[in-house]
């Protein structure tokens, strides 16, 4: 009786954890997604417990976004190929005349670099699996790349408020390309002005997405990233443009299929904003930019790929339990 007893009161507290548990998840999704004219009086009592039930909210709701349990994908047929850092060819400017992009070669990346802005306006790269996410010690400071006539220093950043925001990032490009390929992502022609809090929070978090699932399970994966100007538009002192937003546009082998997500990110972006909500189609990416991107794909498949922004985050929770599942002799050797 006893055992049936401690057996009727362990079931008894598992029923009561799951019940708190399941308060607690609805409890602060809810408040998530409250307007802020509710949420204002308990911000007025205390801001901390605001923020916290907000950002606790956010990352179950973000967590629940990036399942990708449900919605449509932008995918066409295969019918190209991936080179080692872009896919479709590098962005074309049409027949623009003037300040056209100087294209400049790394080992790890390709940036395609405005003199006049002072900022790369496109830069793409590749994340691939590996064995292990080593990176090396992070840099202490940029470069200069003397490649470039626009020459920008480390120092024309300083005091403006904003952080030197990599293009091309330190720990993906550090993972798959070592030490070397870590020094190139220093180089200032790689970096543009970011506000702090994209930068720090969403920007990153959707690099790490990248670079620690997506590249991984999904074999490779190919990005093409970069800022979007607004006129007018304003510069700092030392003549670098300040973007209005960001764009990041991912690109997918899957099966005898290929399939794209976009994002274009305000660089005023509120705090809590899920990822998912700044899905965008290349089209729009490309009226903002005046870039084309994959010229070398067909017509019928840009179409297919550009018109329409994706429905869902790509699912990632099967492809991760397949690949865990795979010989440790398999993934250390897979590339």
């Amino acid at each position: 009786m006893g055992v049936k007893k401690e057996r009727s009161r362990g079931v008894r507290r598992l029923r009561l954890l799951a019940v708190l548990a399941l308060v607690y998840v609805f409890g602060v999704v809810g408040y998530y997604f409250l307007p802020w004219q509710v949420r204002q009086g308990v911000y007025t009592v205390s801001p901390w417990i605001n923020r916290t039930l907000r950002r606790q909210g956010f990352k179950i709701v973000e967590r629940w976004d990036g399942l990708g349990l449900w919605g449509r994908d932008c995918r066409t047929t295969l019918n190209g190929g991936g080179g080692e850092h872009g896919y479709g060819g590098t962005p074309s400017q049409g027949m623009k005349m003037f300040d056209r992009v100087k294209i400049l070669e790394n080992n790890s990346y390709l940036v395609g670099y405005s003199e006049s802005m002072k900022n790369p306006l496109w830069v793409a790269y590749r994340v691939f699996d590996v064995p292990r996410l080593e990176s090396g010690k992070r840099p202490s400071g940029f470069r200069t790349d003397h490649r470039t006539e626009a020459k920008v220093p480390h120092s024309a950043y300083r005091g403006t408020g904003y952080d030197r925001g990599h293009m091309a990032p330190n720990f993906a490009i550090a993972t798959r390309y070592g030490v070397d390929g870590q020094w190139e992502t220093f180089l200032m022609s790689n970096i543009i002005p970011q506000t702090p809090s994209v930068n720090r929070h969403m920007w990153k978090d959707l690099e790490q997405r990248v670079a620690r699932r997506y590249g991984r399970y999904f074999g490779e994966v190919w990005v093409l990233t970069g800022p979007v100007f607004s006129e007018p538009v304003k510069r700092f002192g030392s003549g670098v443009s300040i973007p209005s937003g960001y764009y990041k546009i991912l690109v997918d082998e899957d099966g005898d299929e290929v399939r794209v997500l976009a994002f274009l990110i305000e660089s005023r972006c509120p705090p809590y904003t899920r990822v998912k909500s700044r899905l965008v189609s290349v089209d729009e990416i490309e009226v903002r930019t005046g870039l084309n991107f994959f010229p070398d794909l067909a017509k019928t498949a840009q179409a297919d790929l550009e018109s329409q922004p994706a429905g869902r985050l790509w699912p990632w929770l099967m492809p991760a339990l397949r690949y865990a599942a795979l010989p440790k002799e398999f993934n250390e050797n897979k590339f």
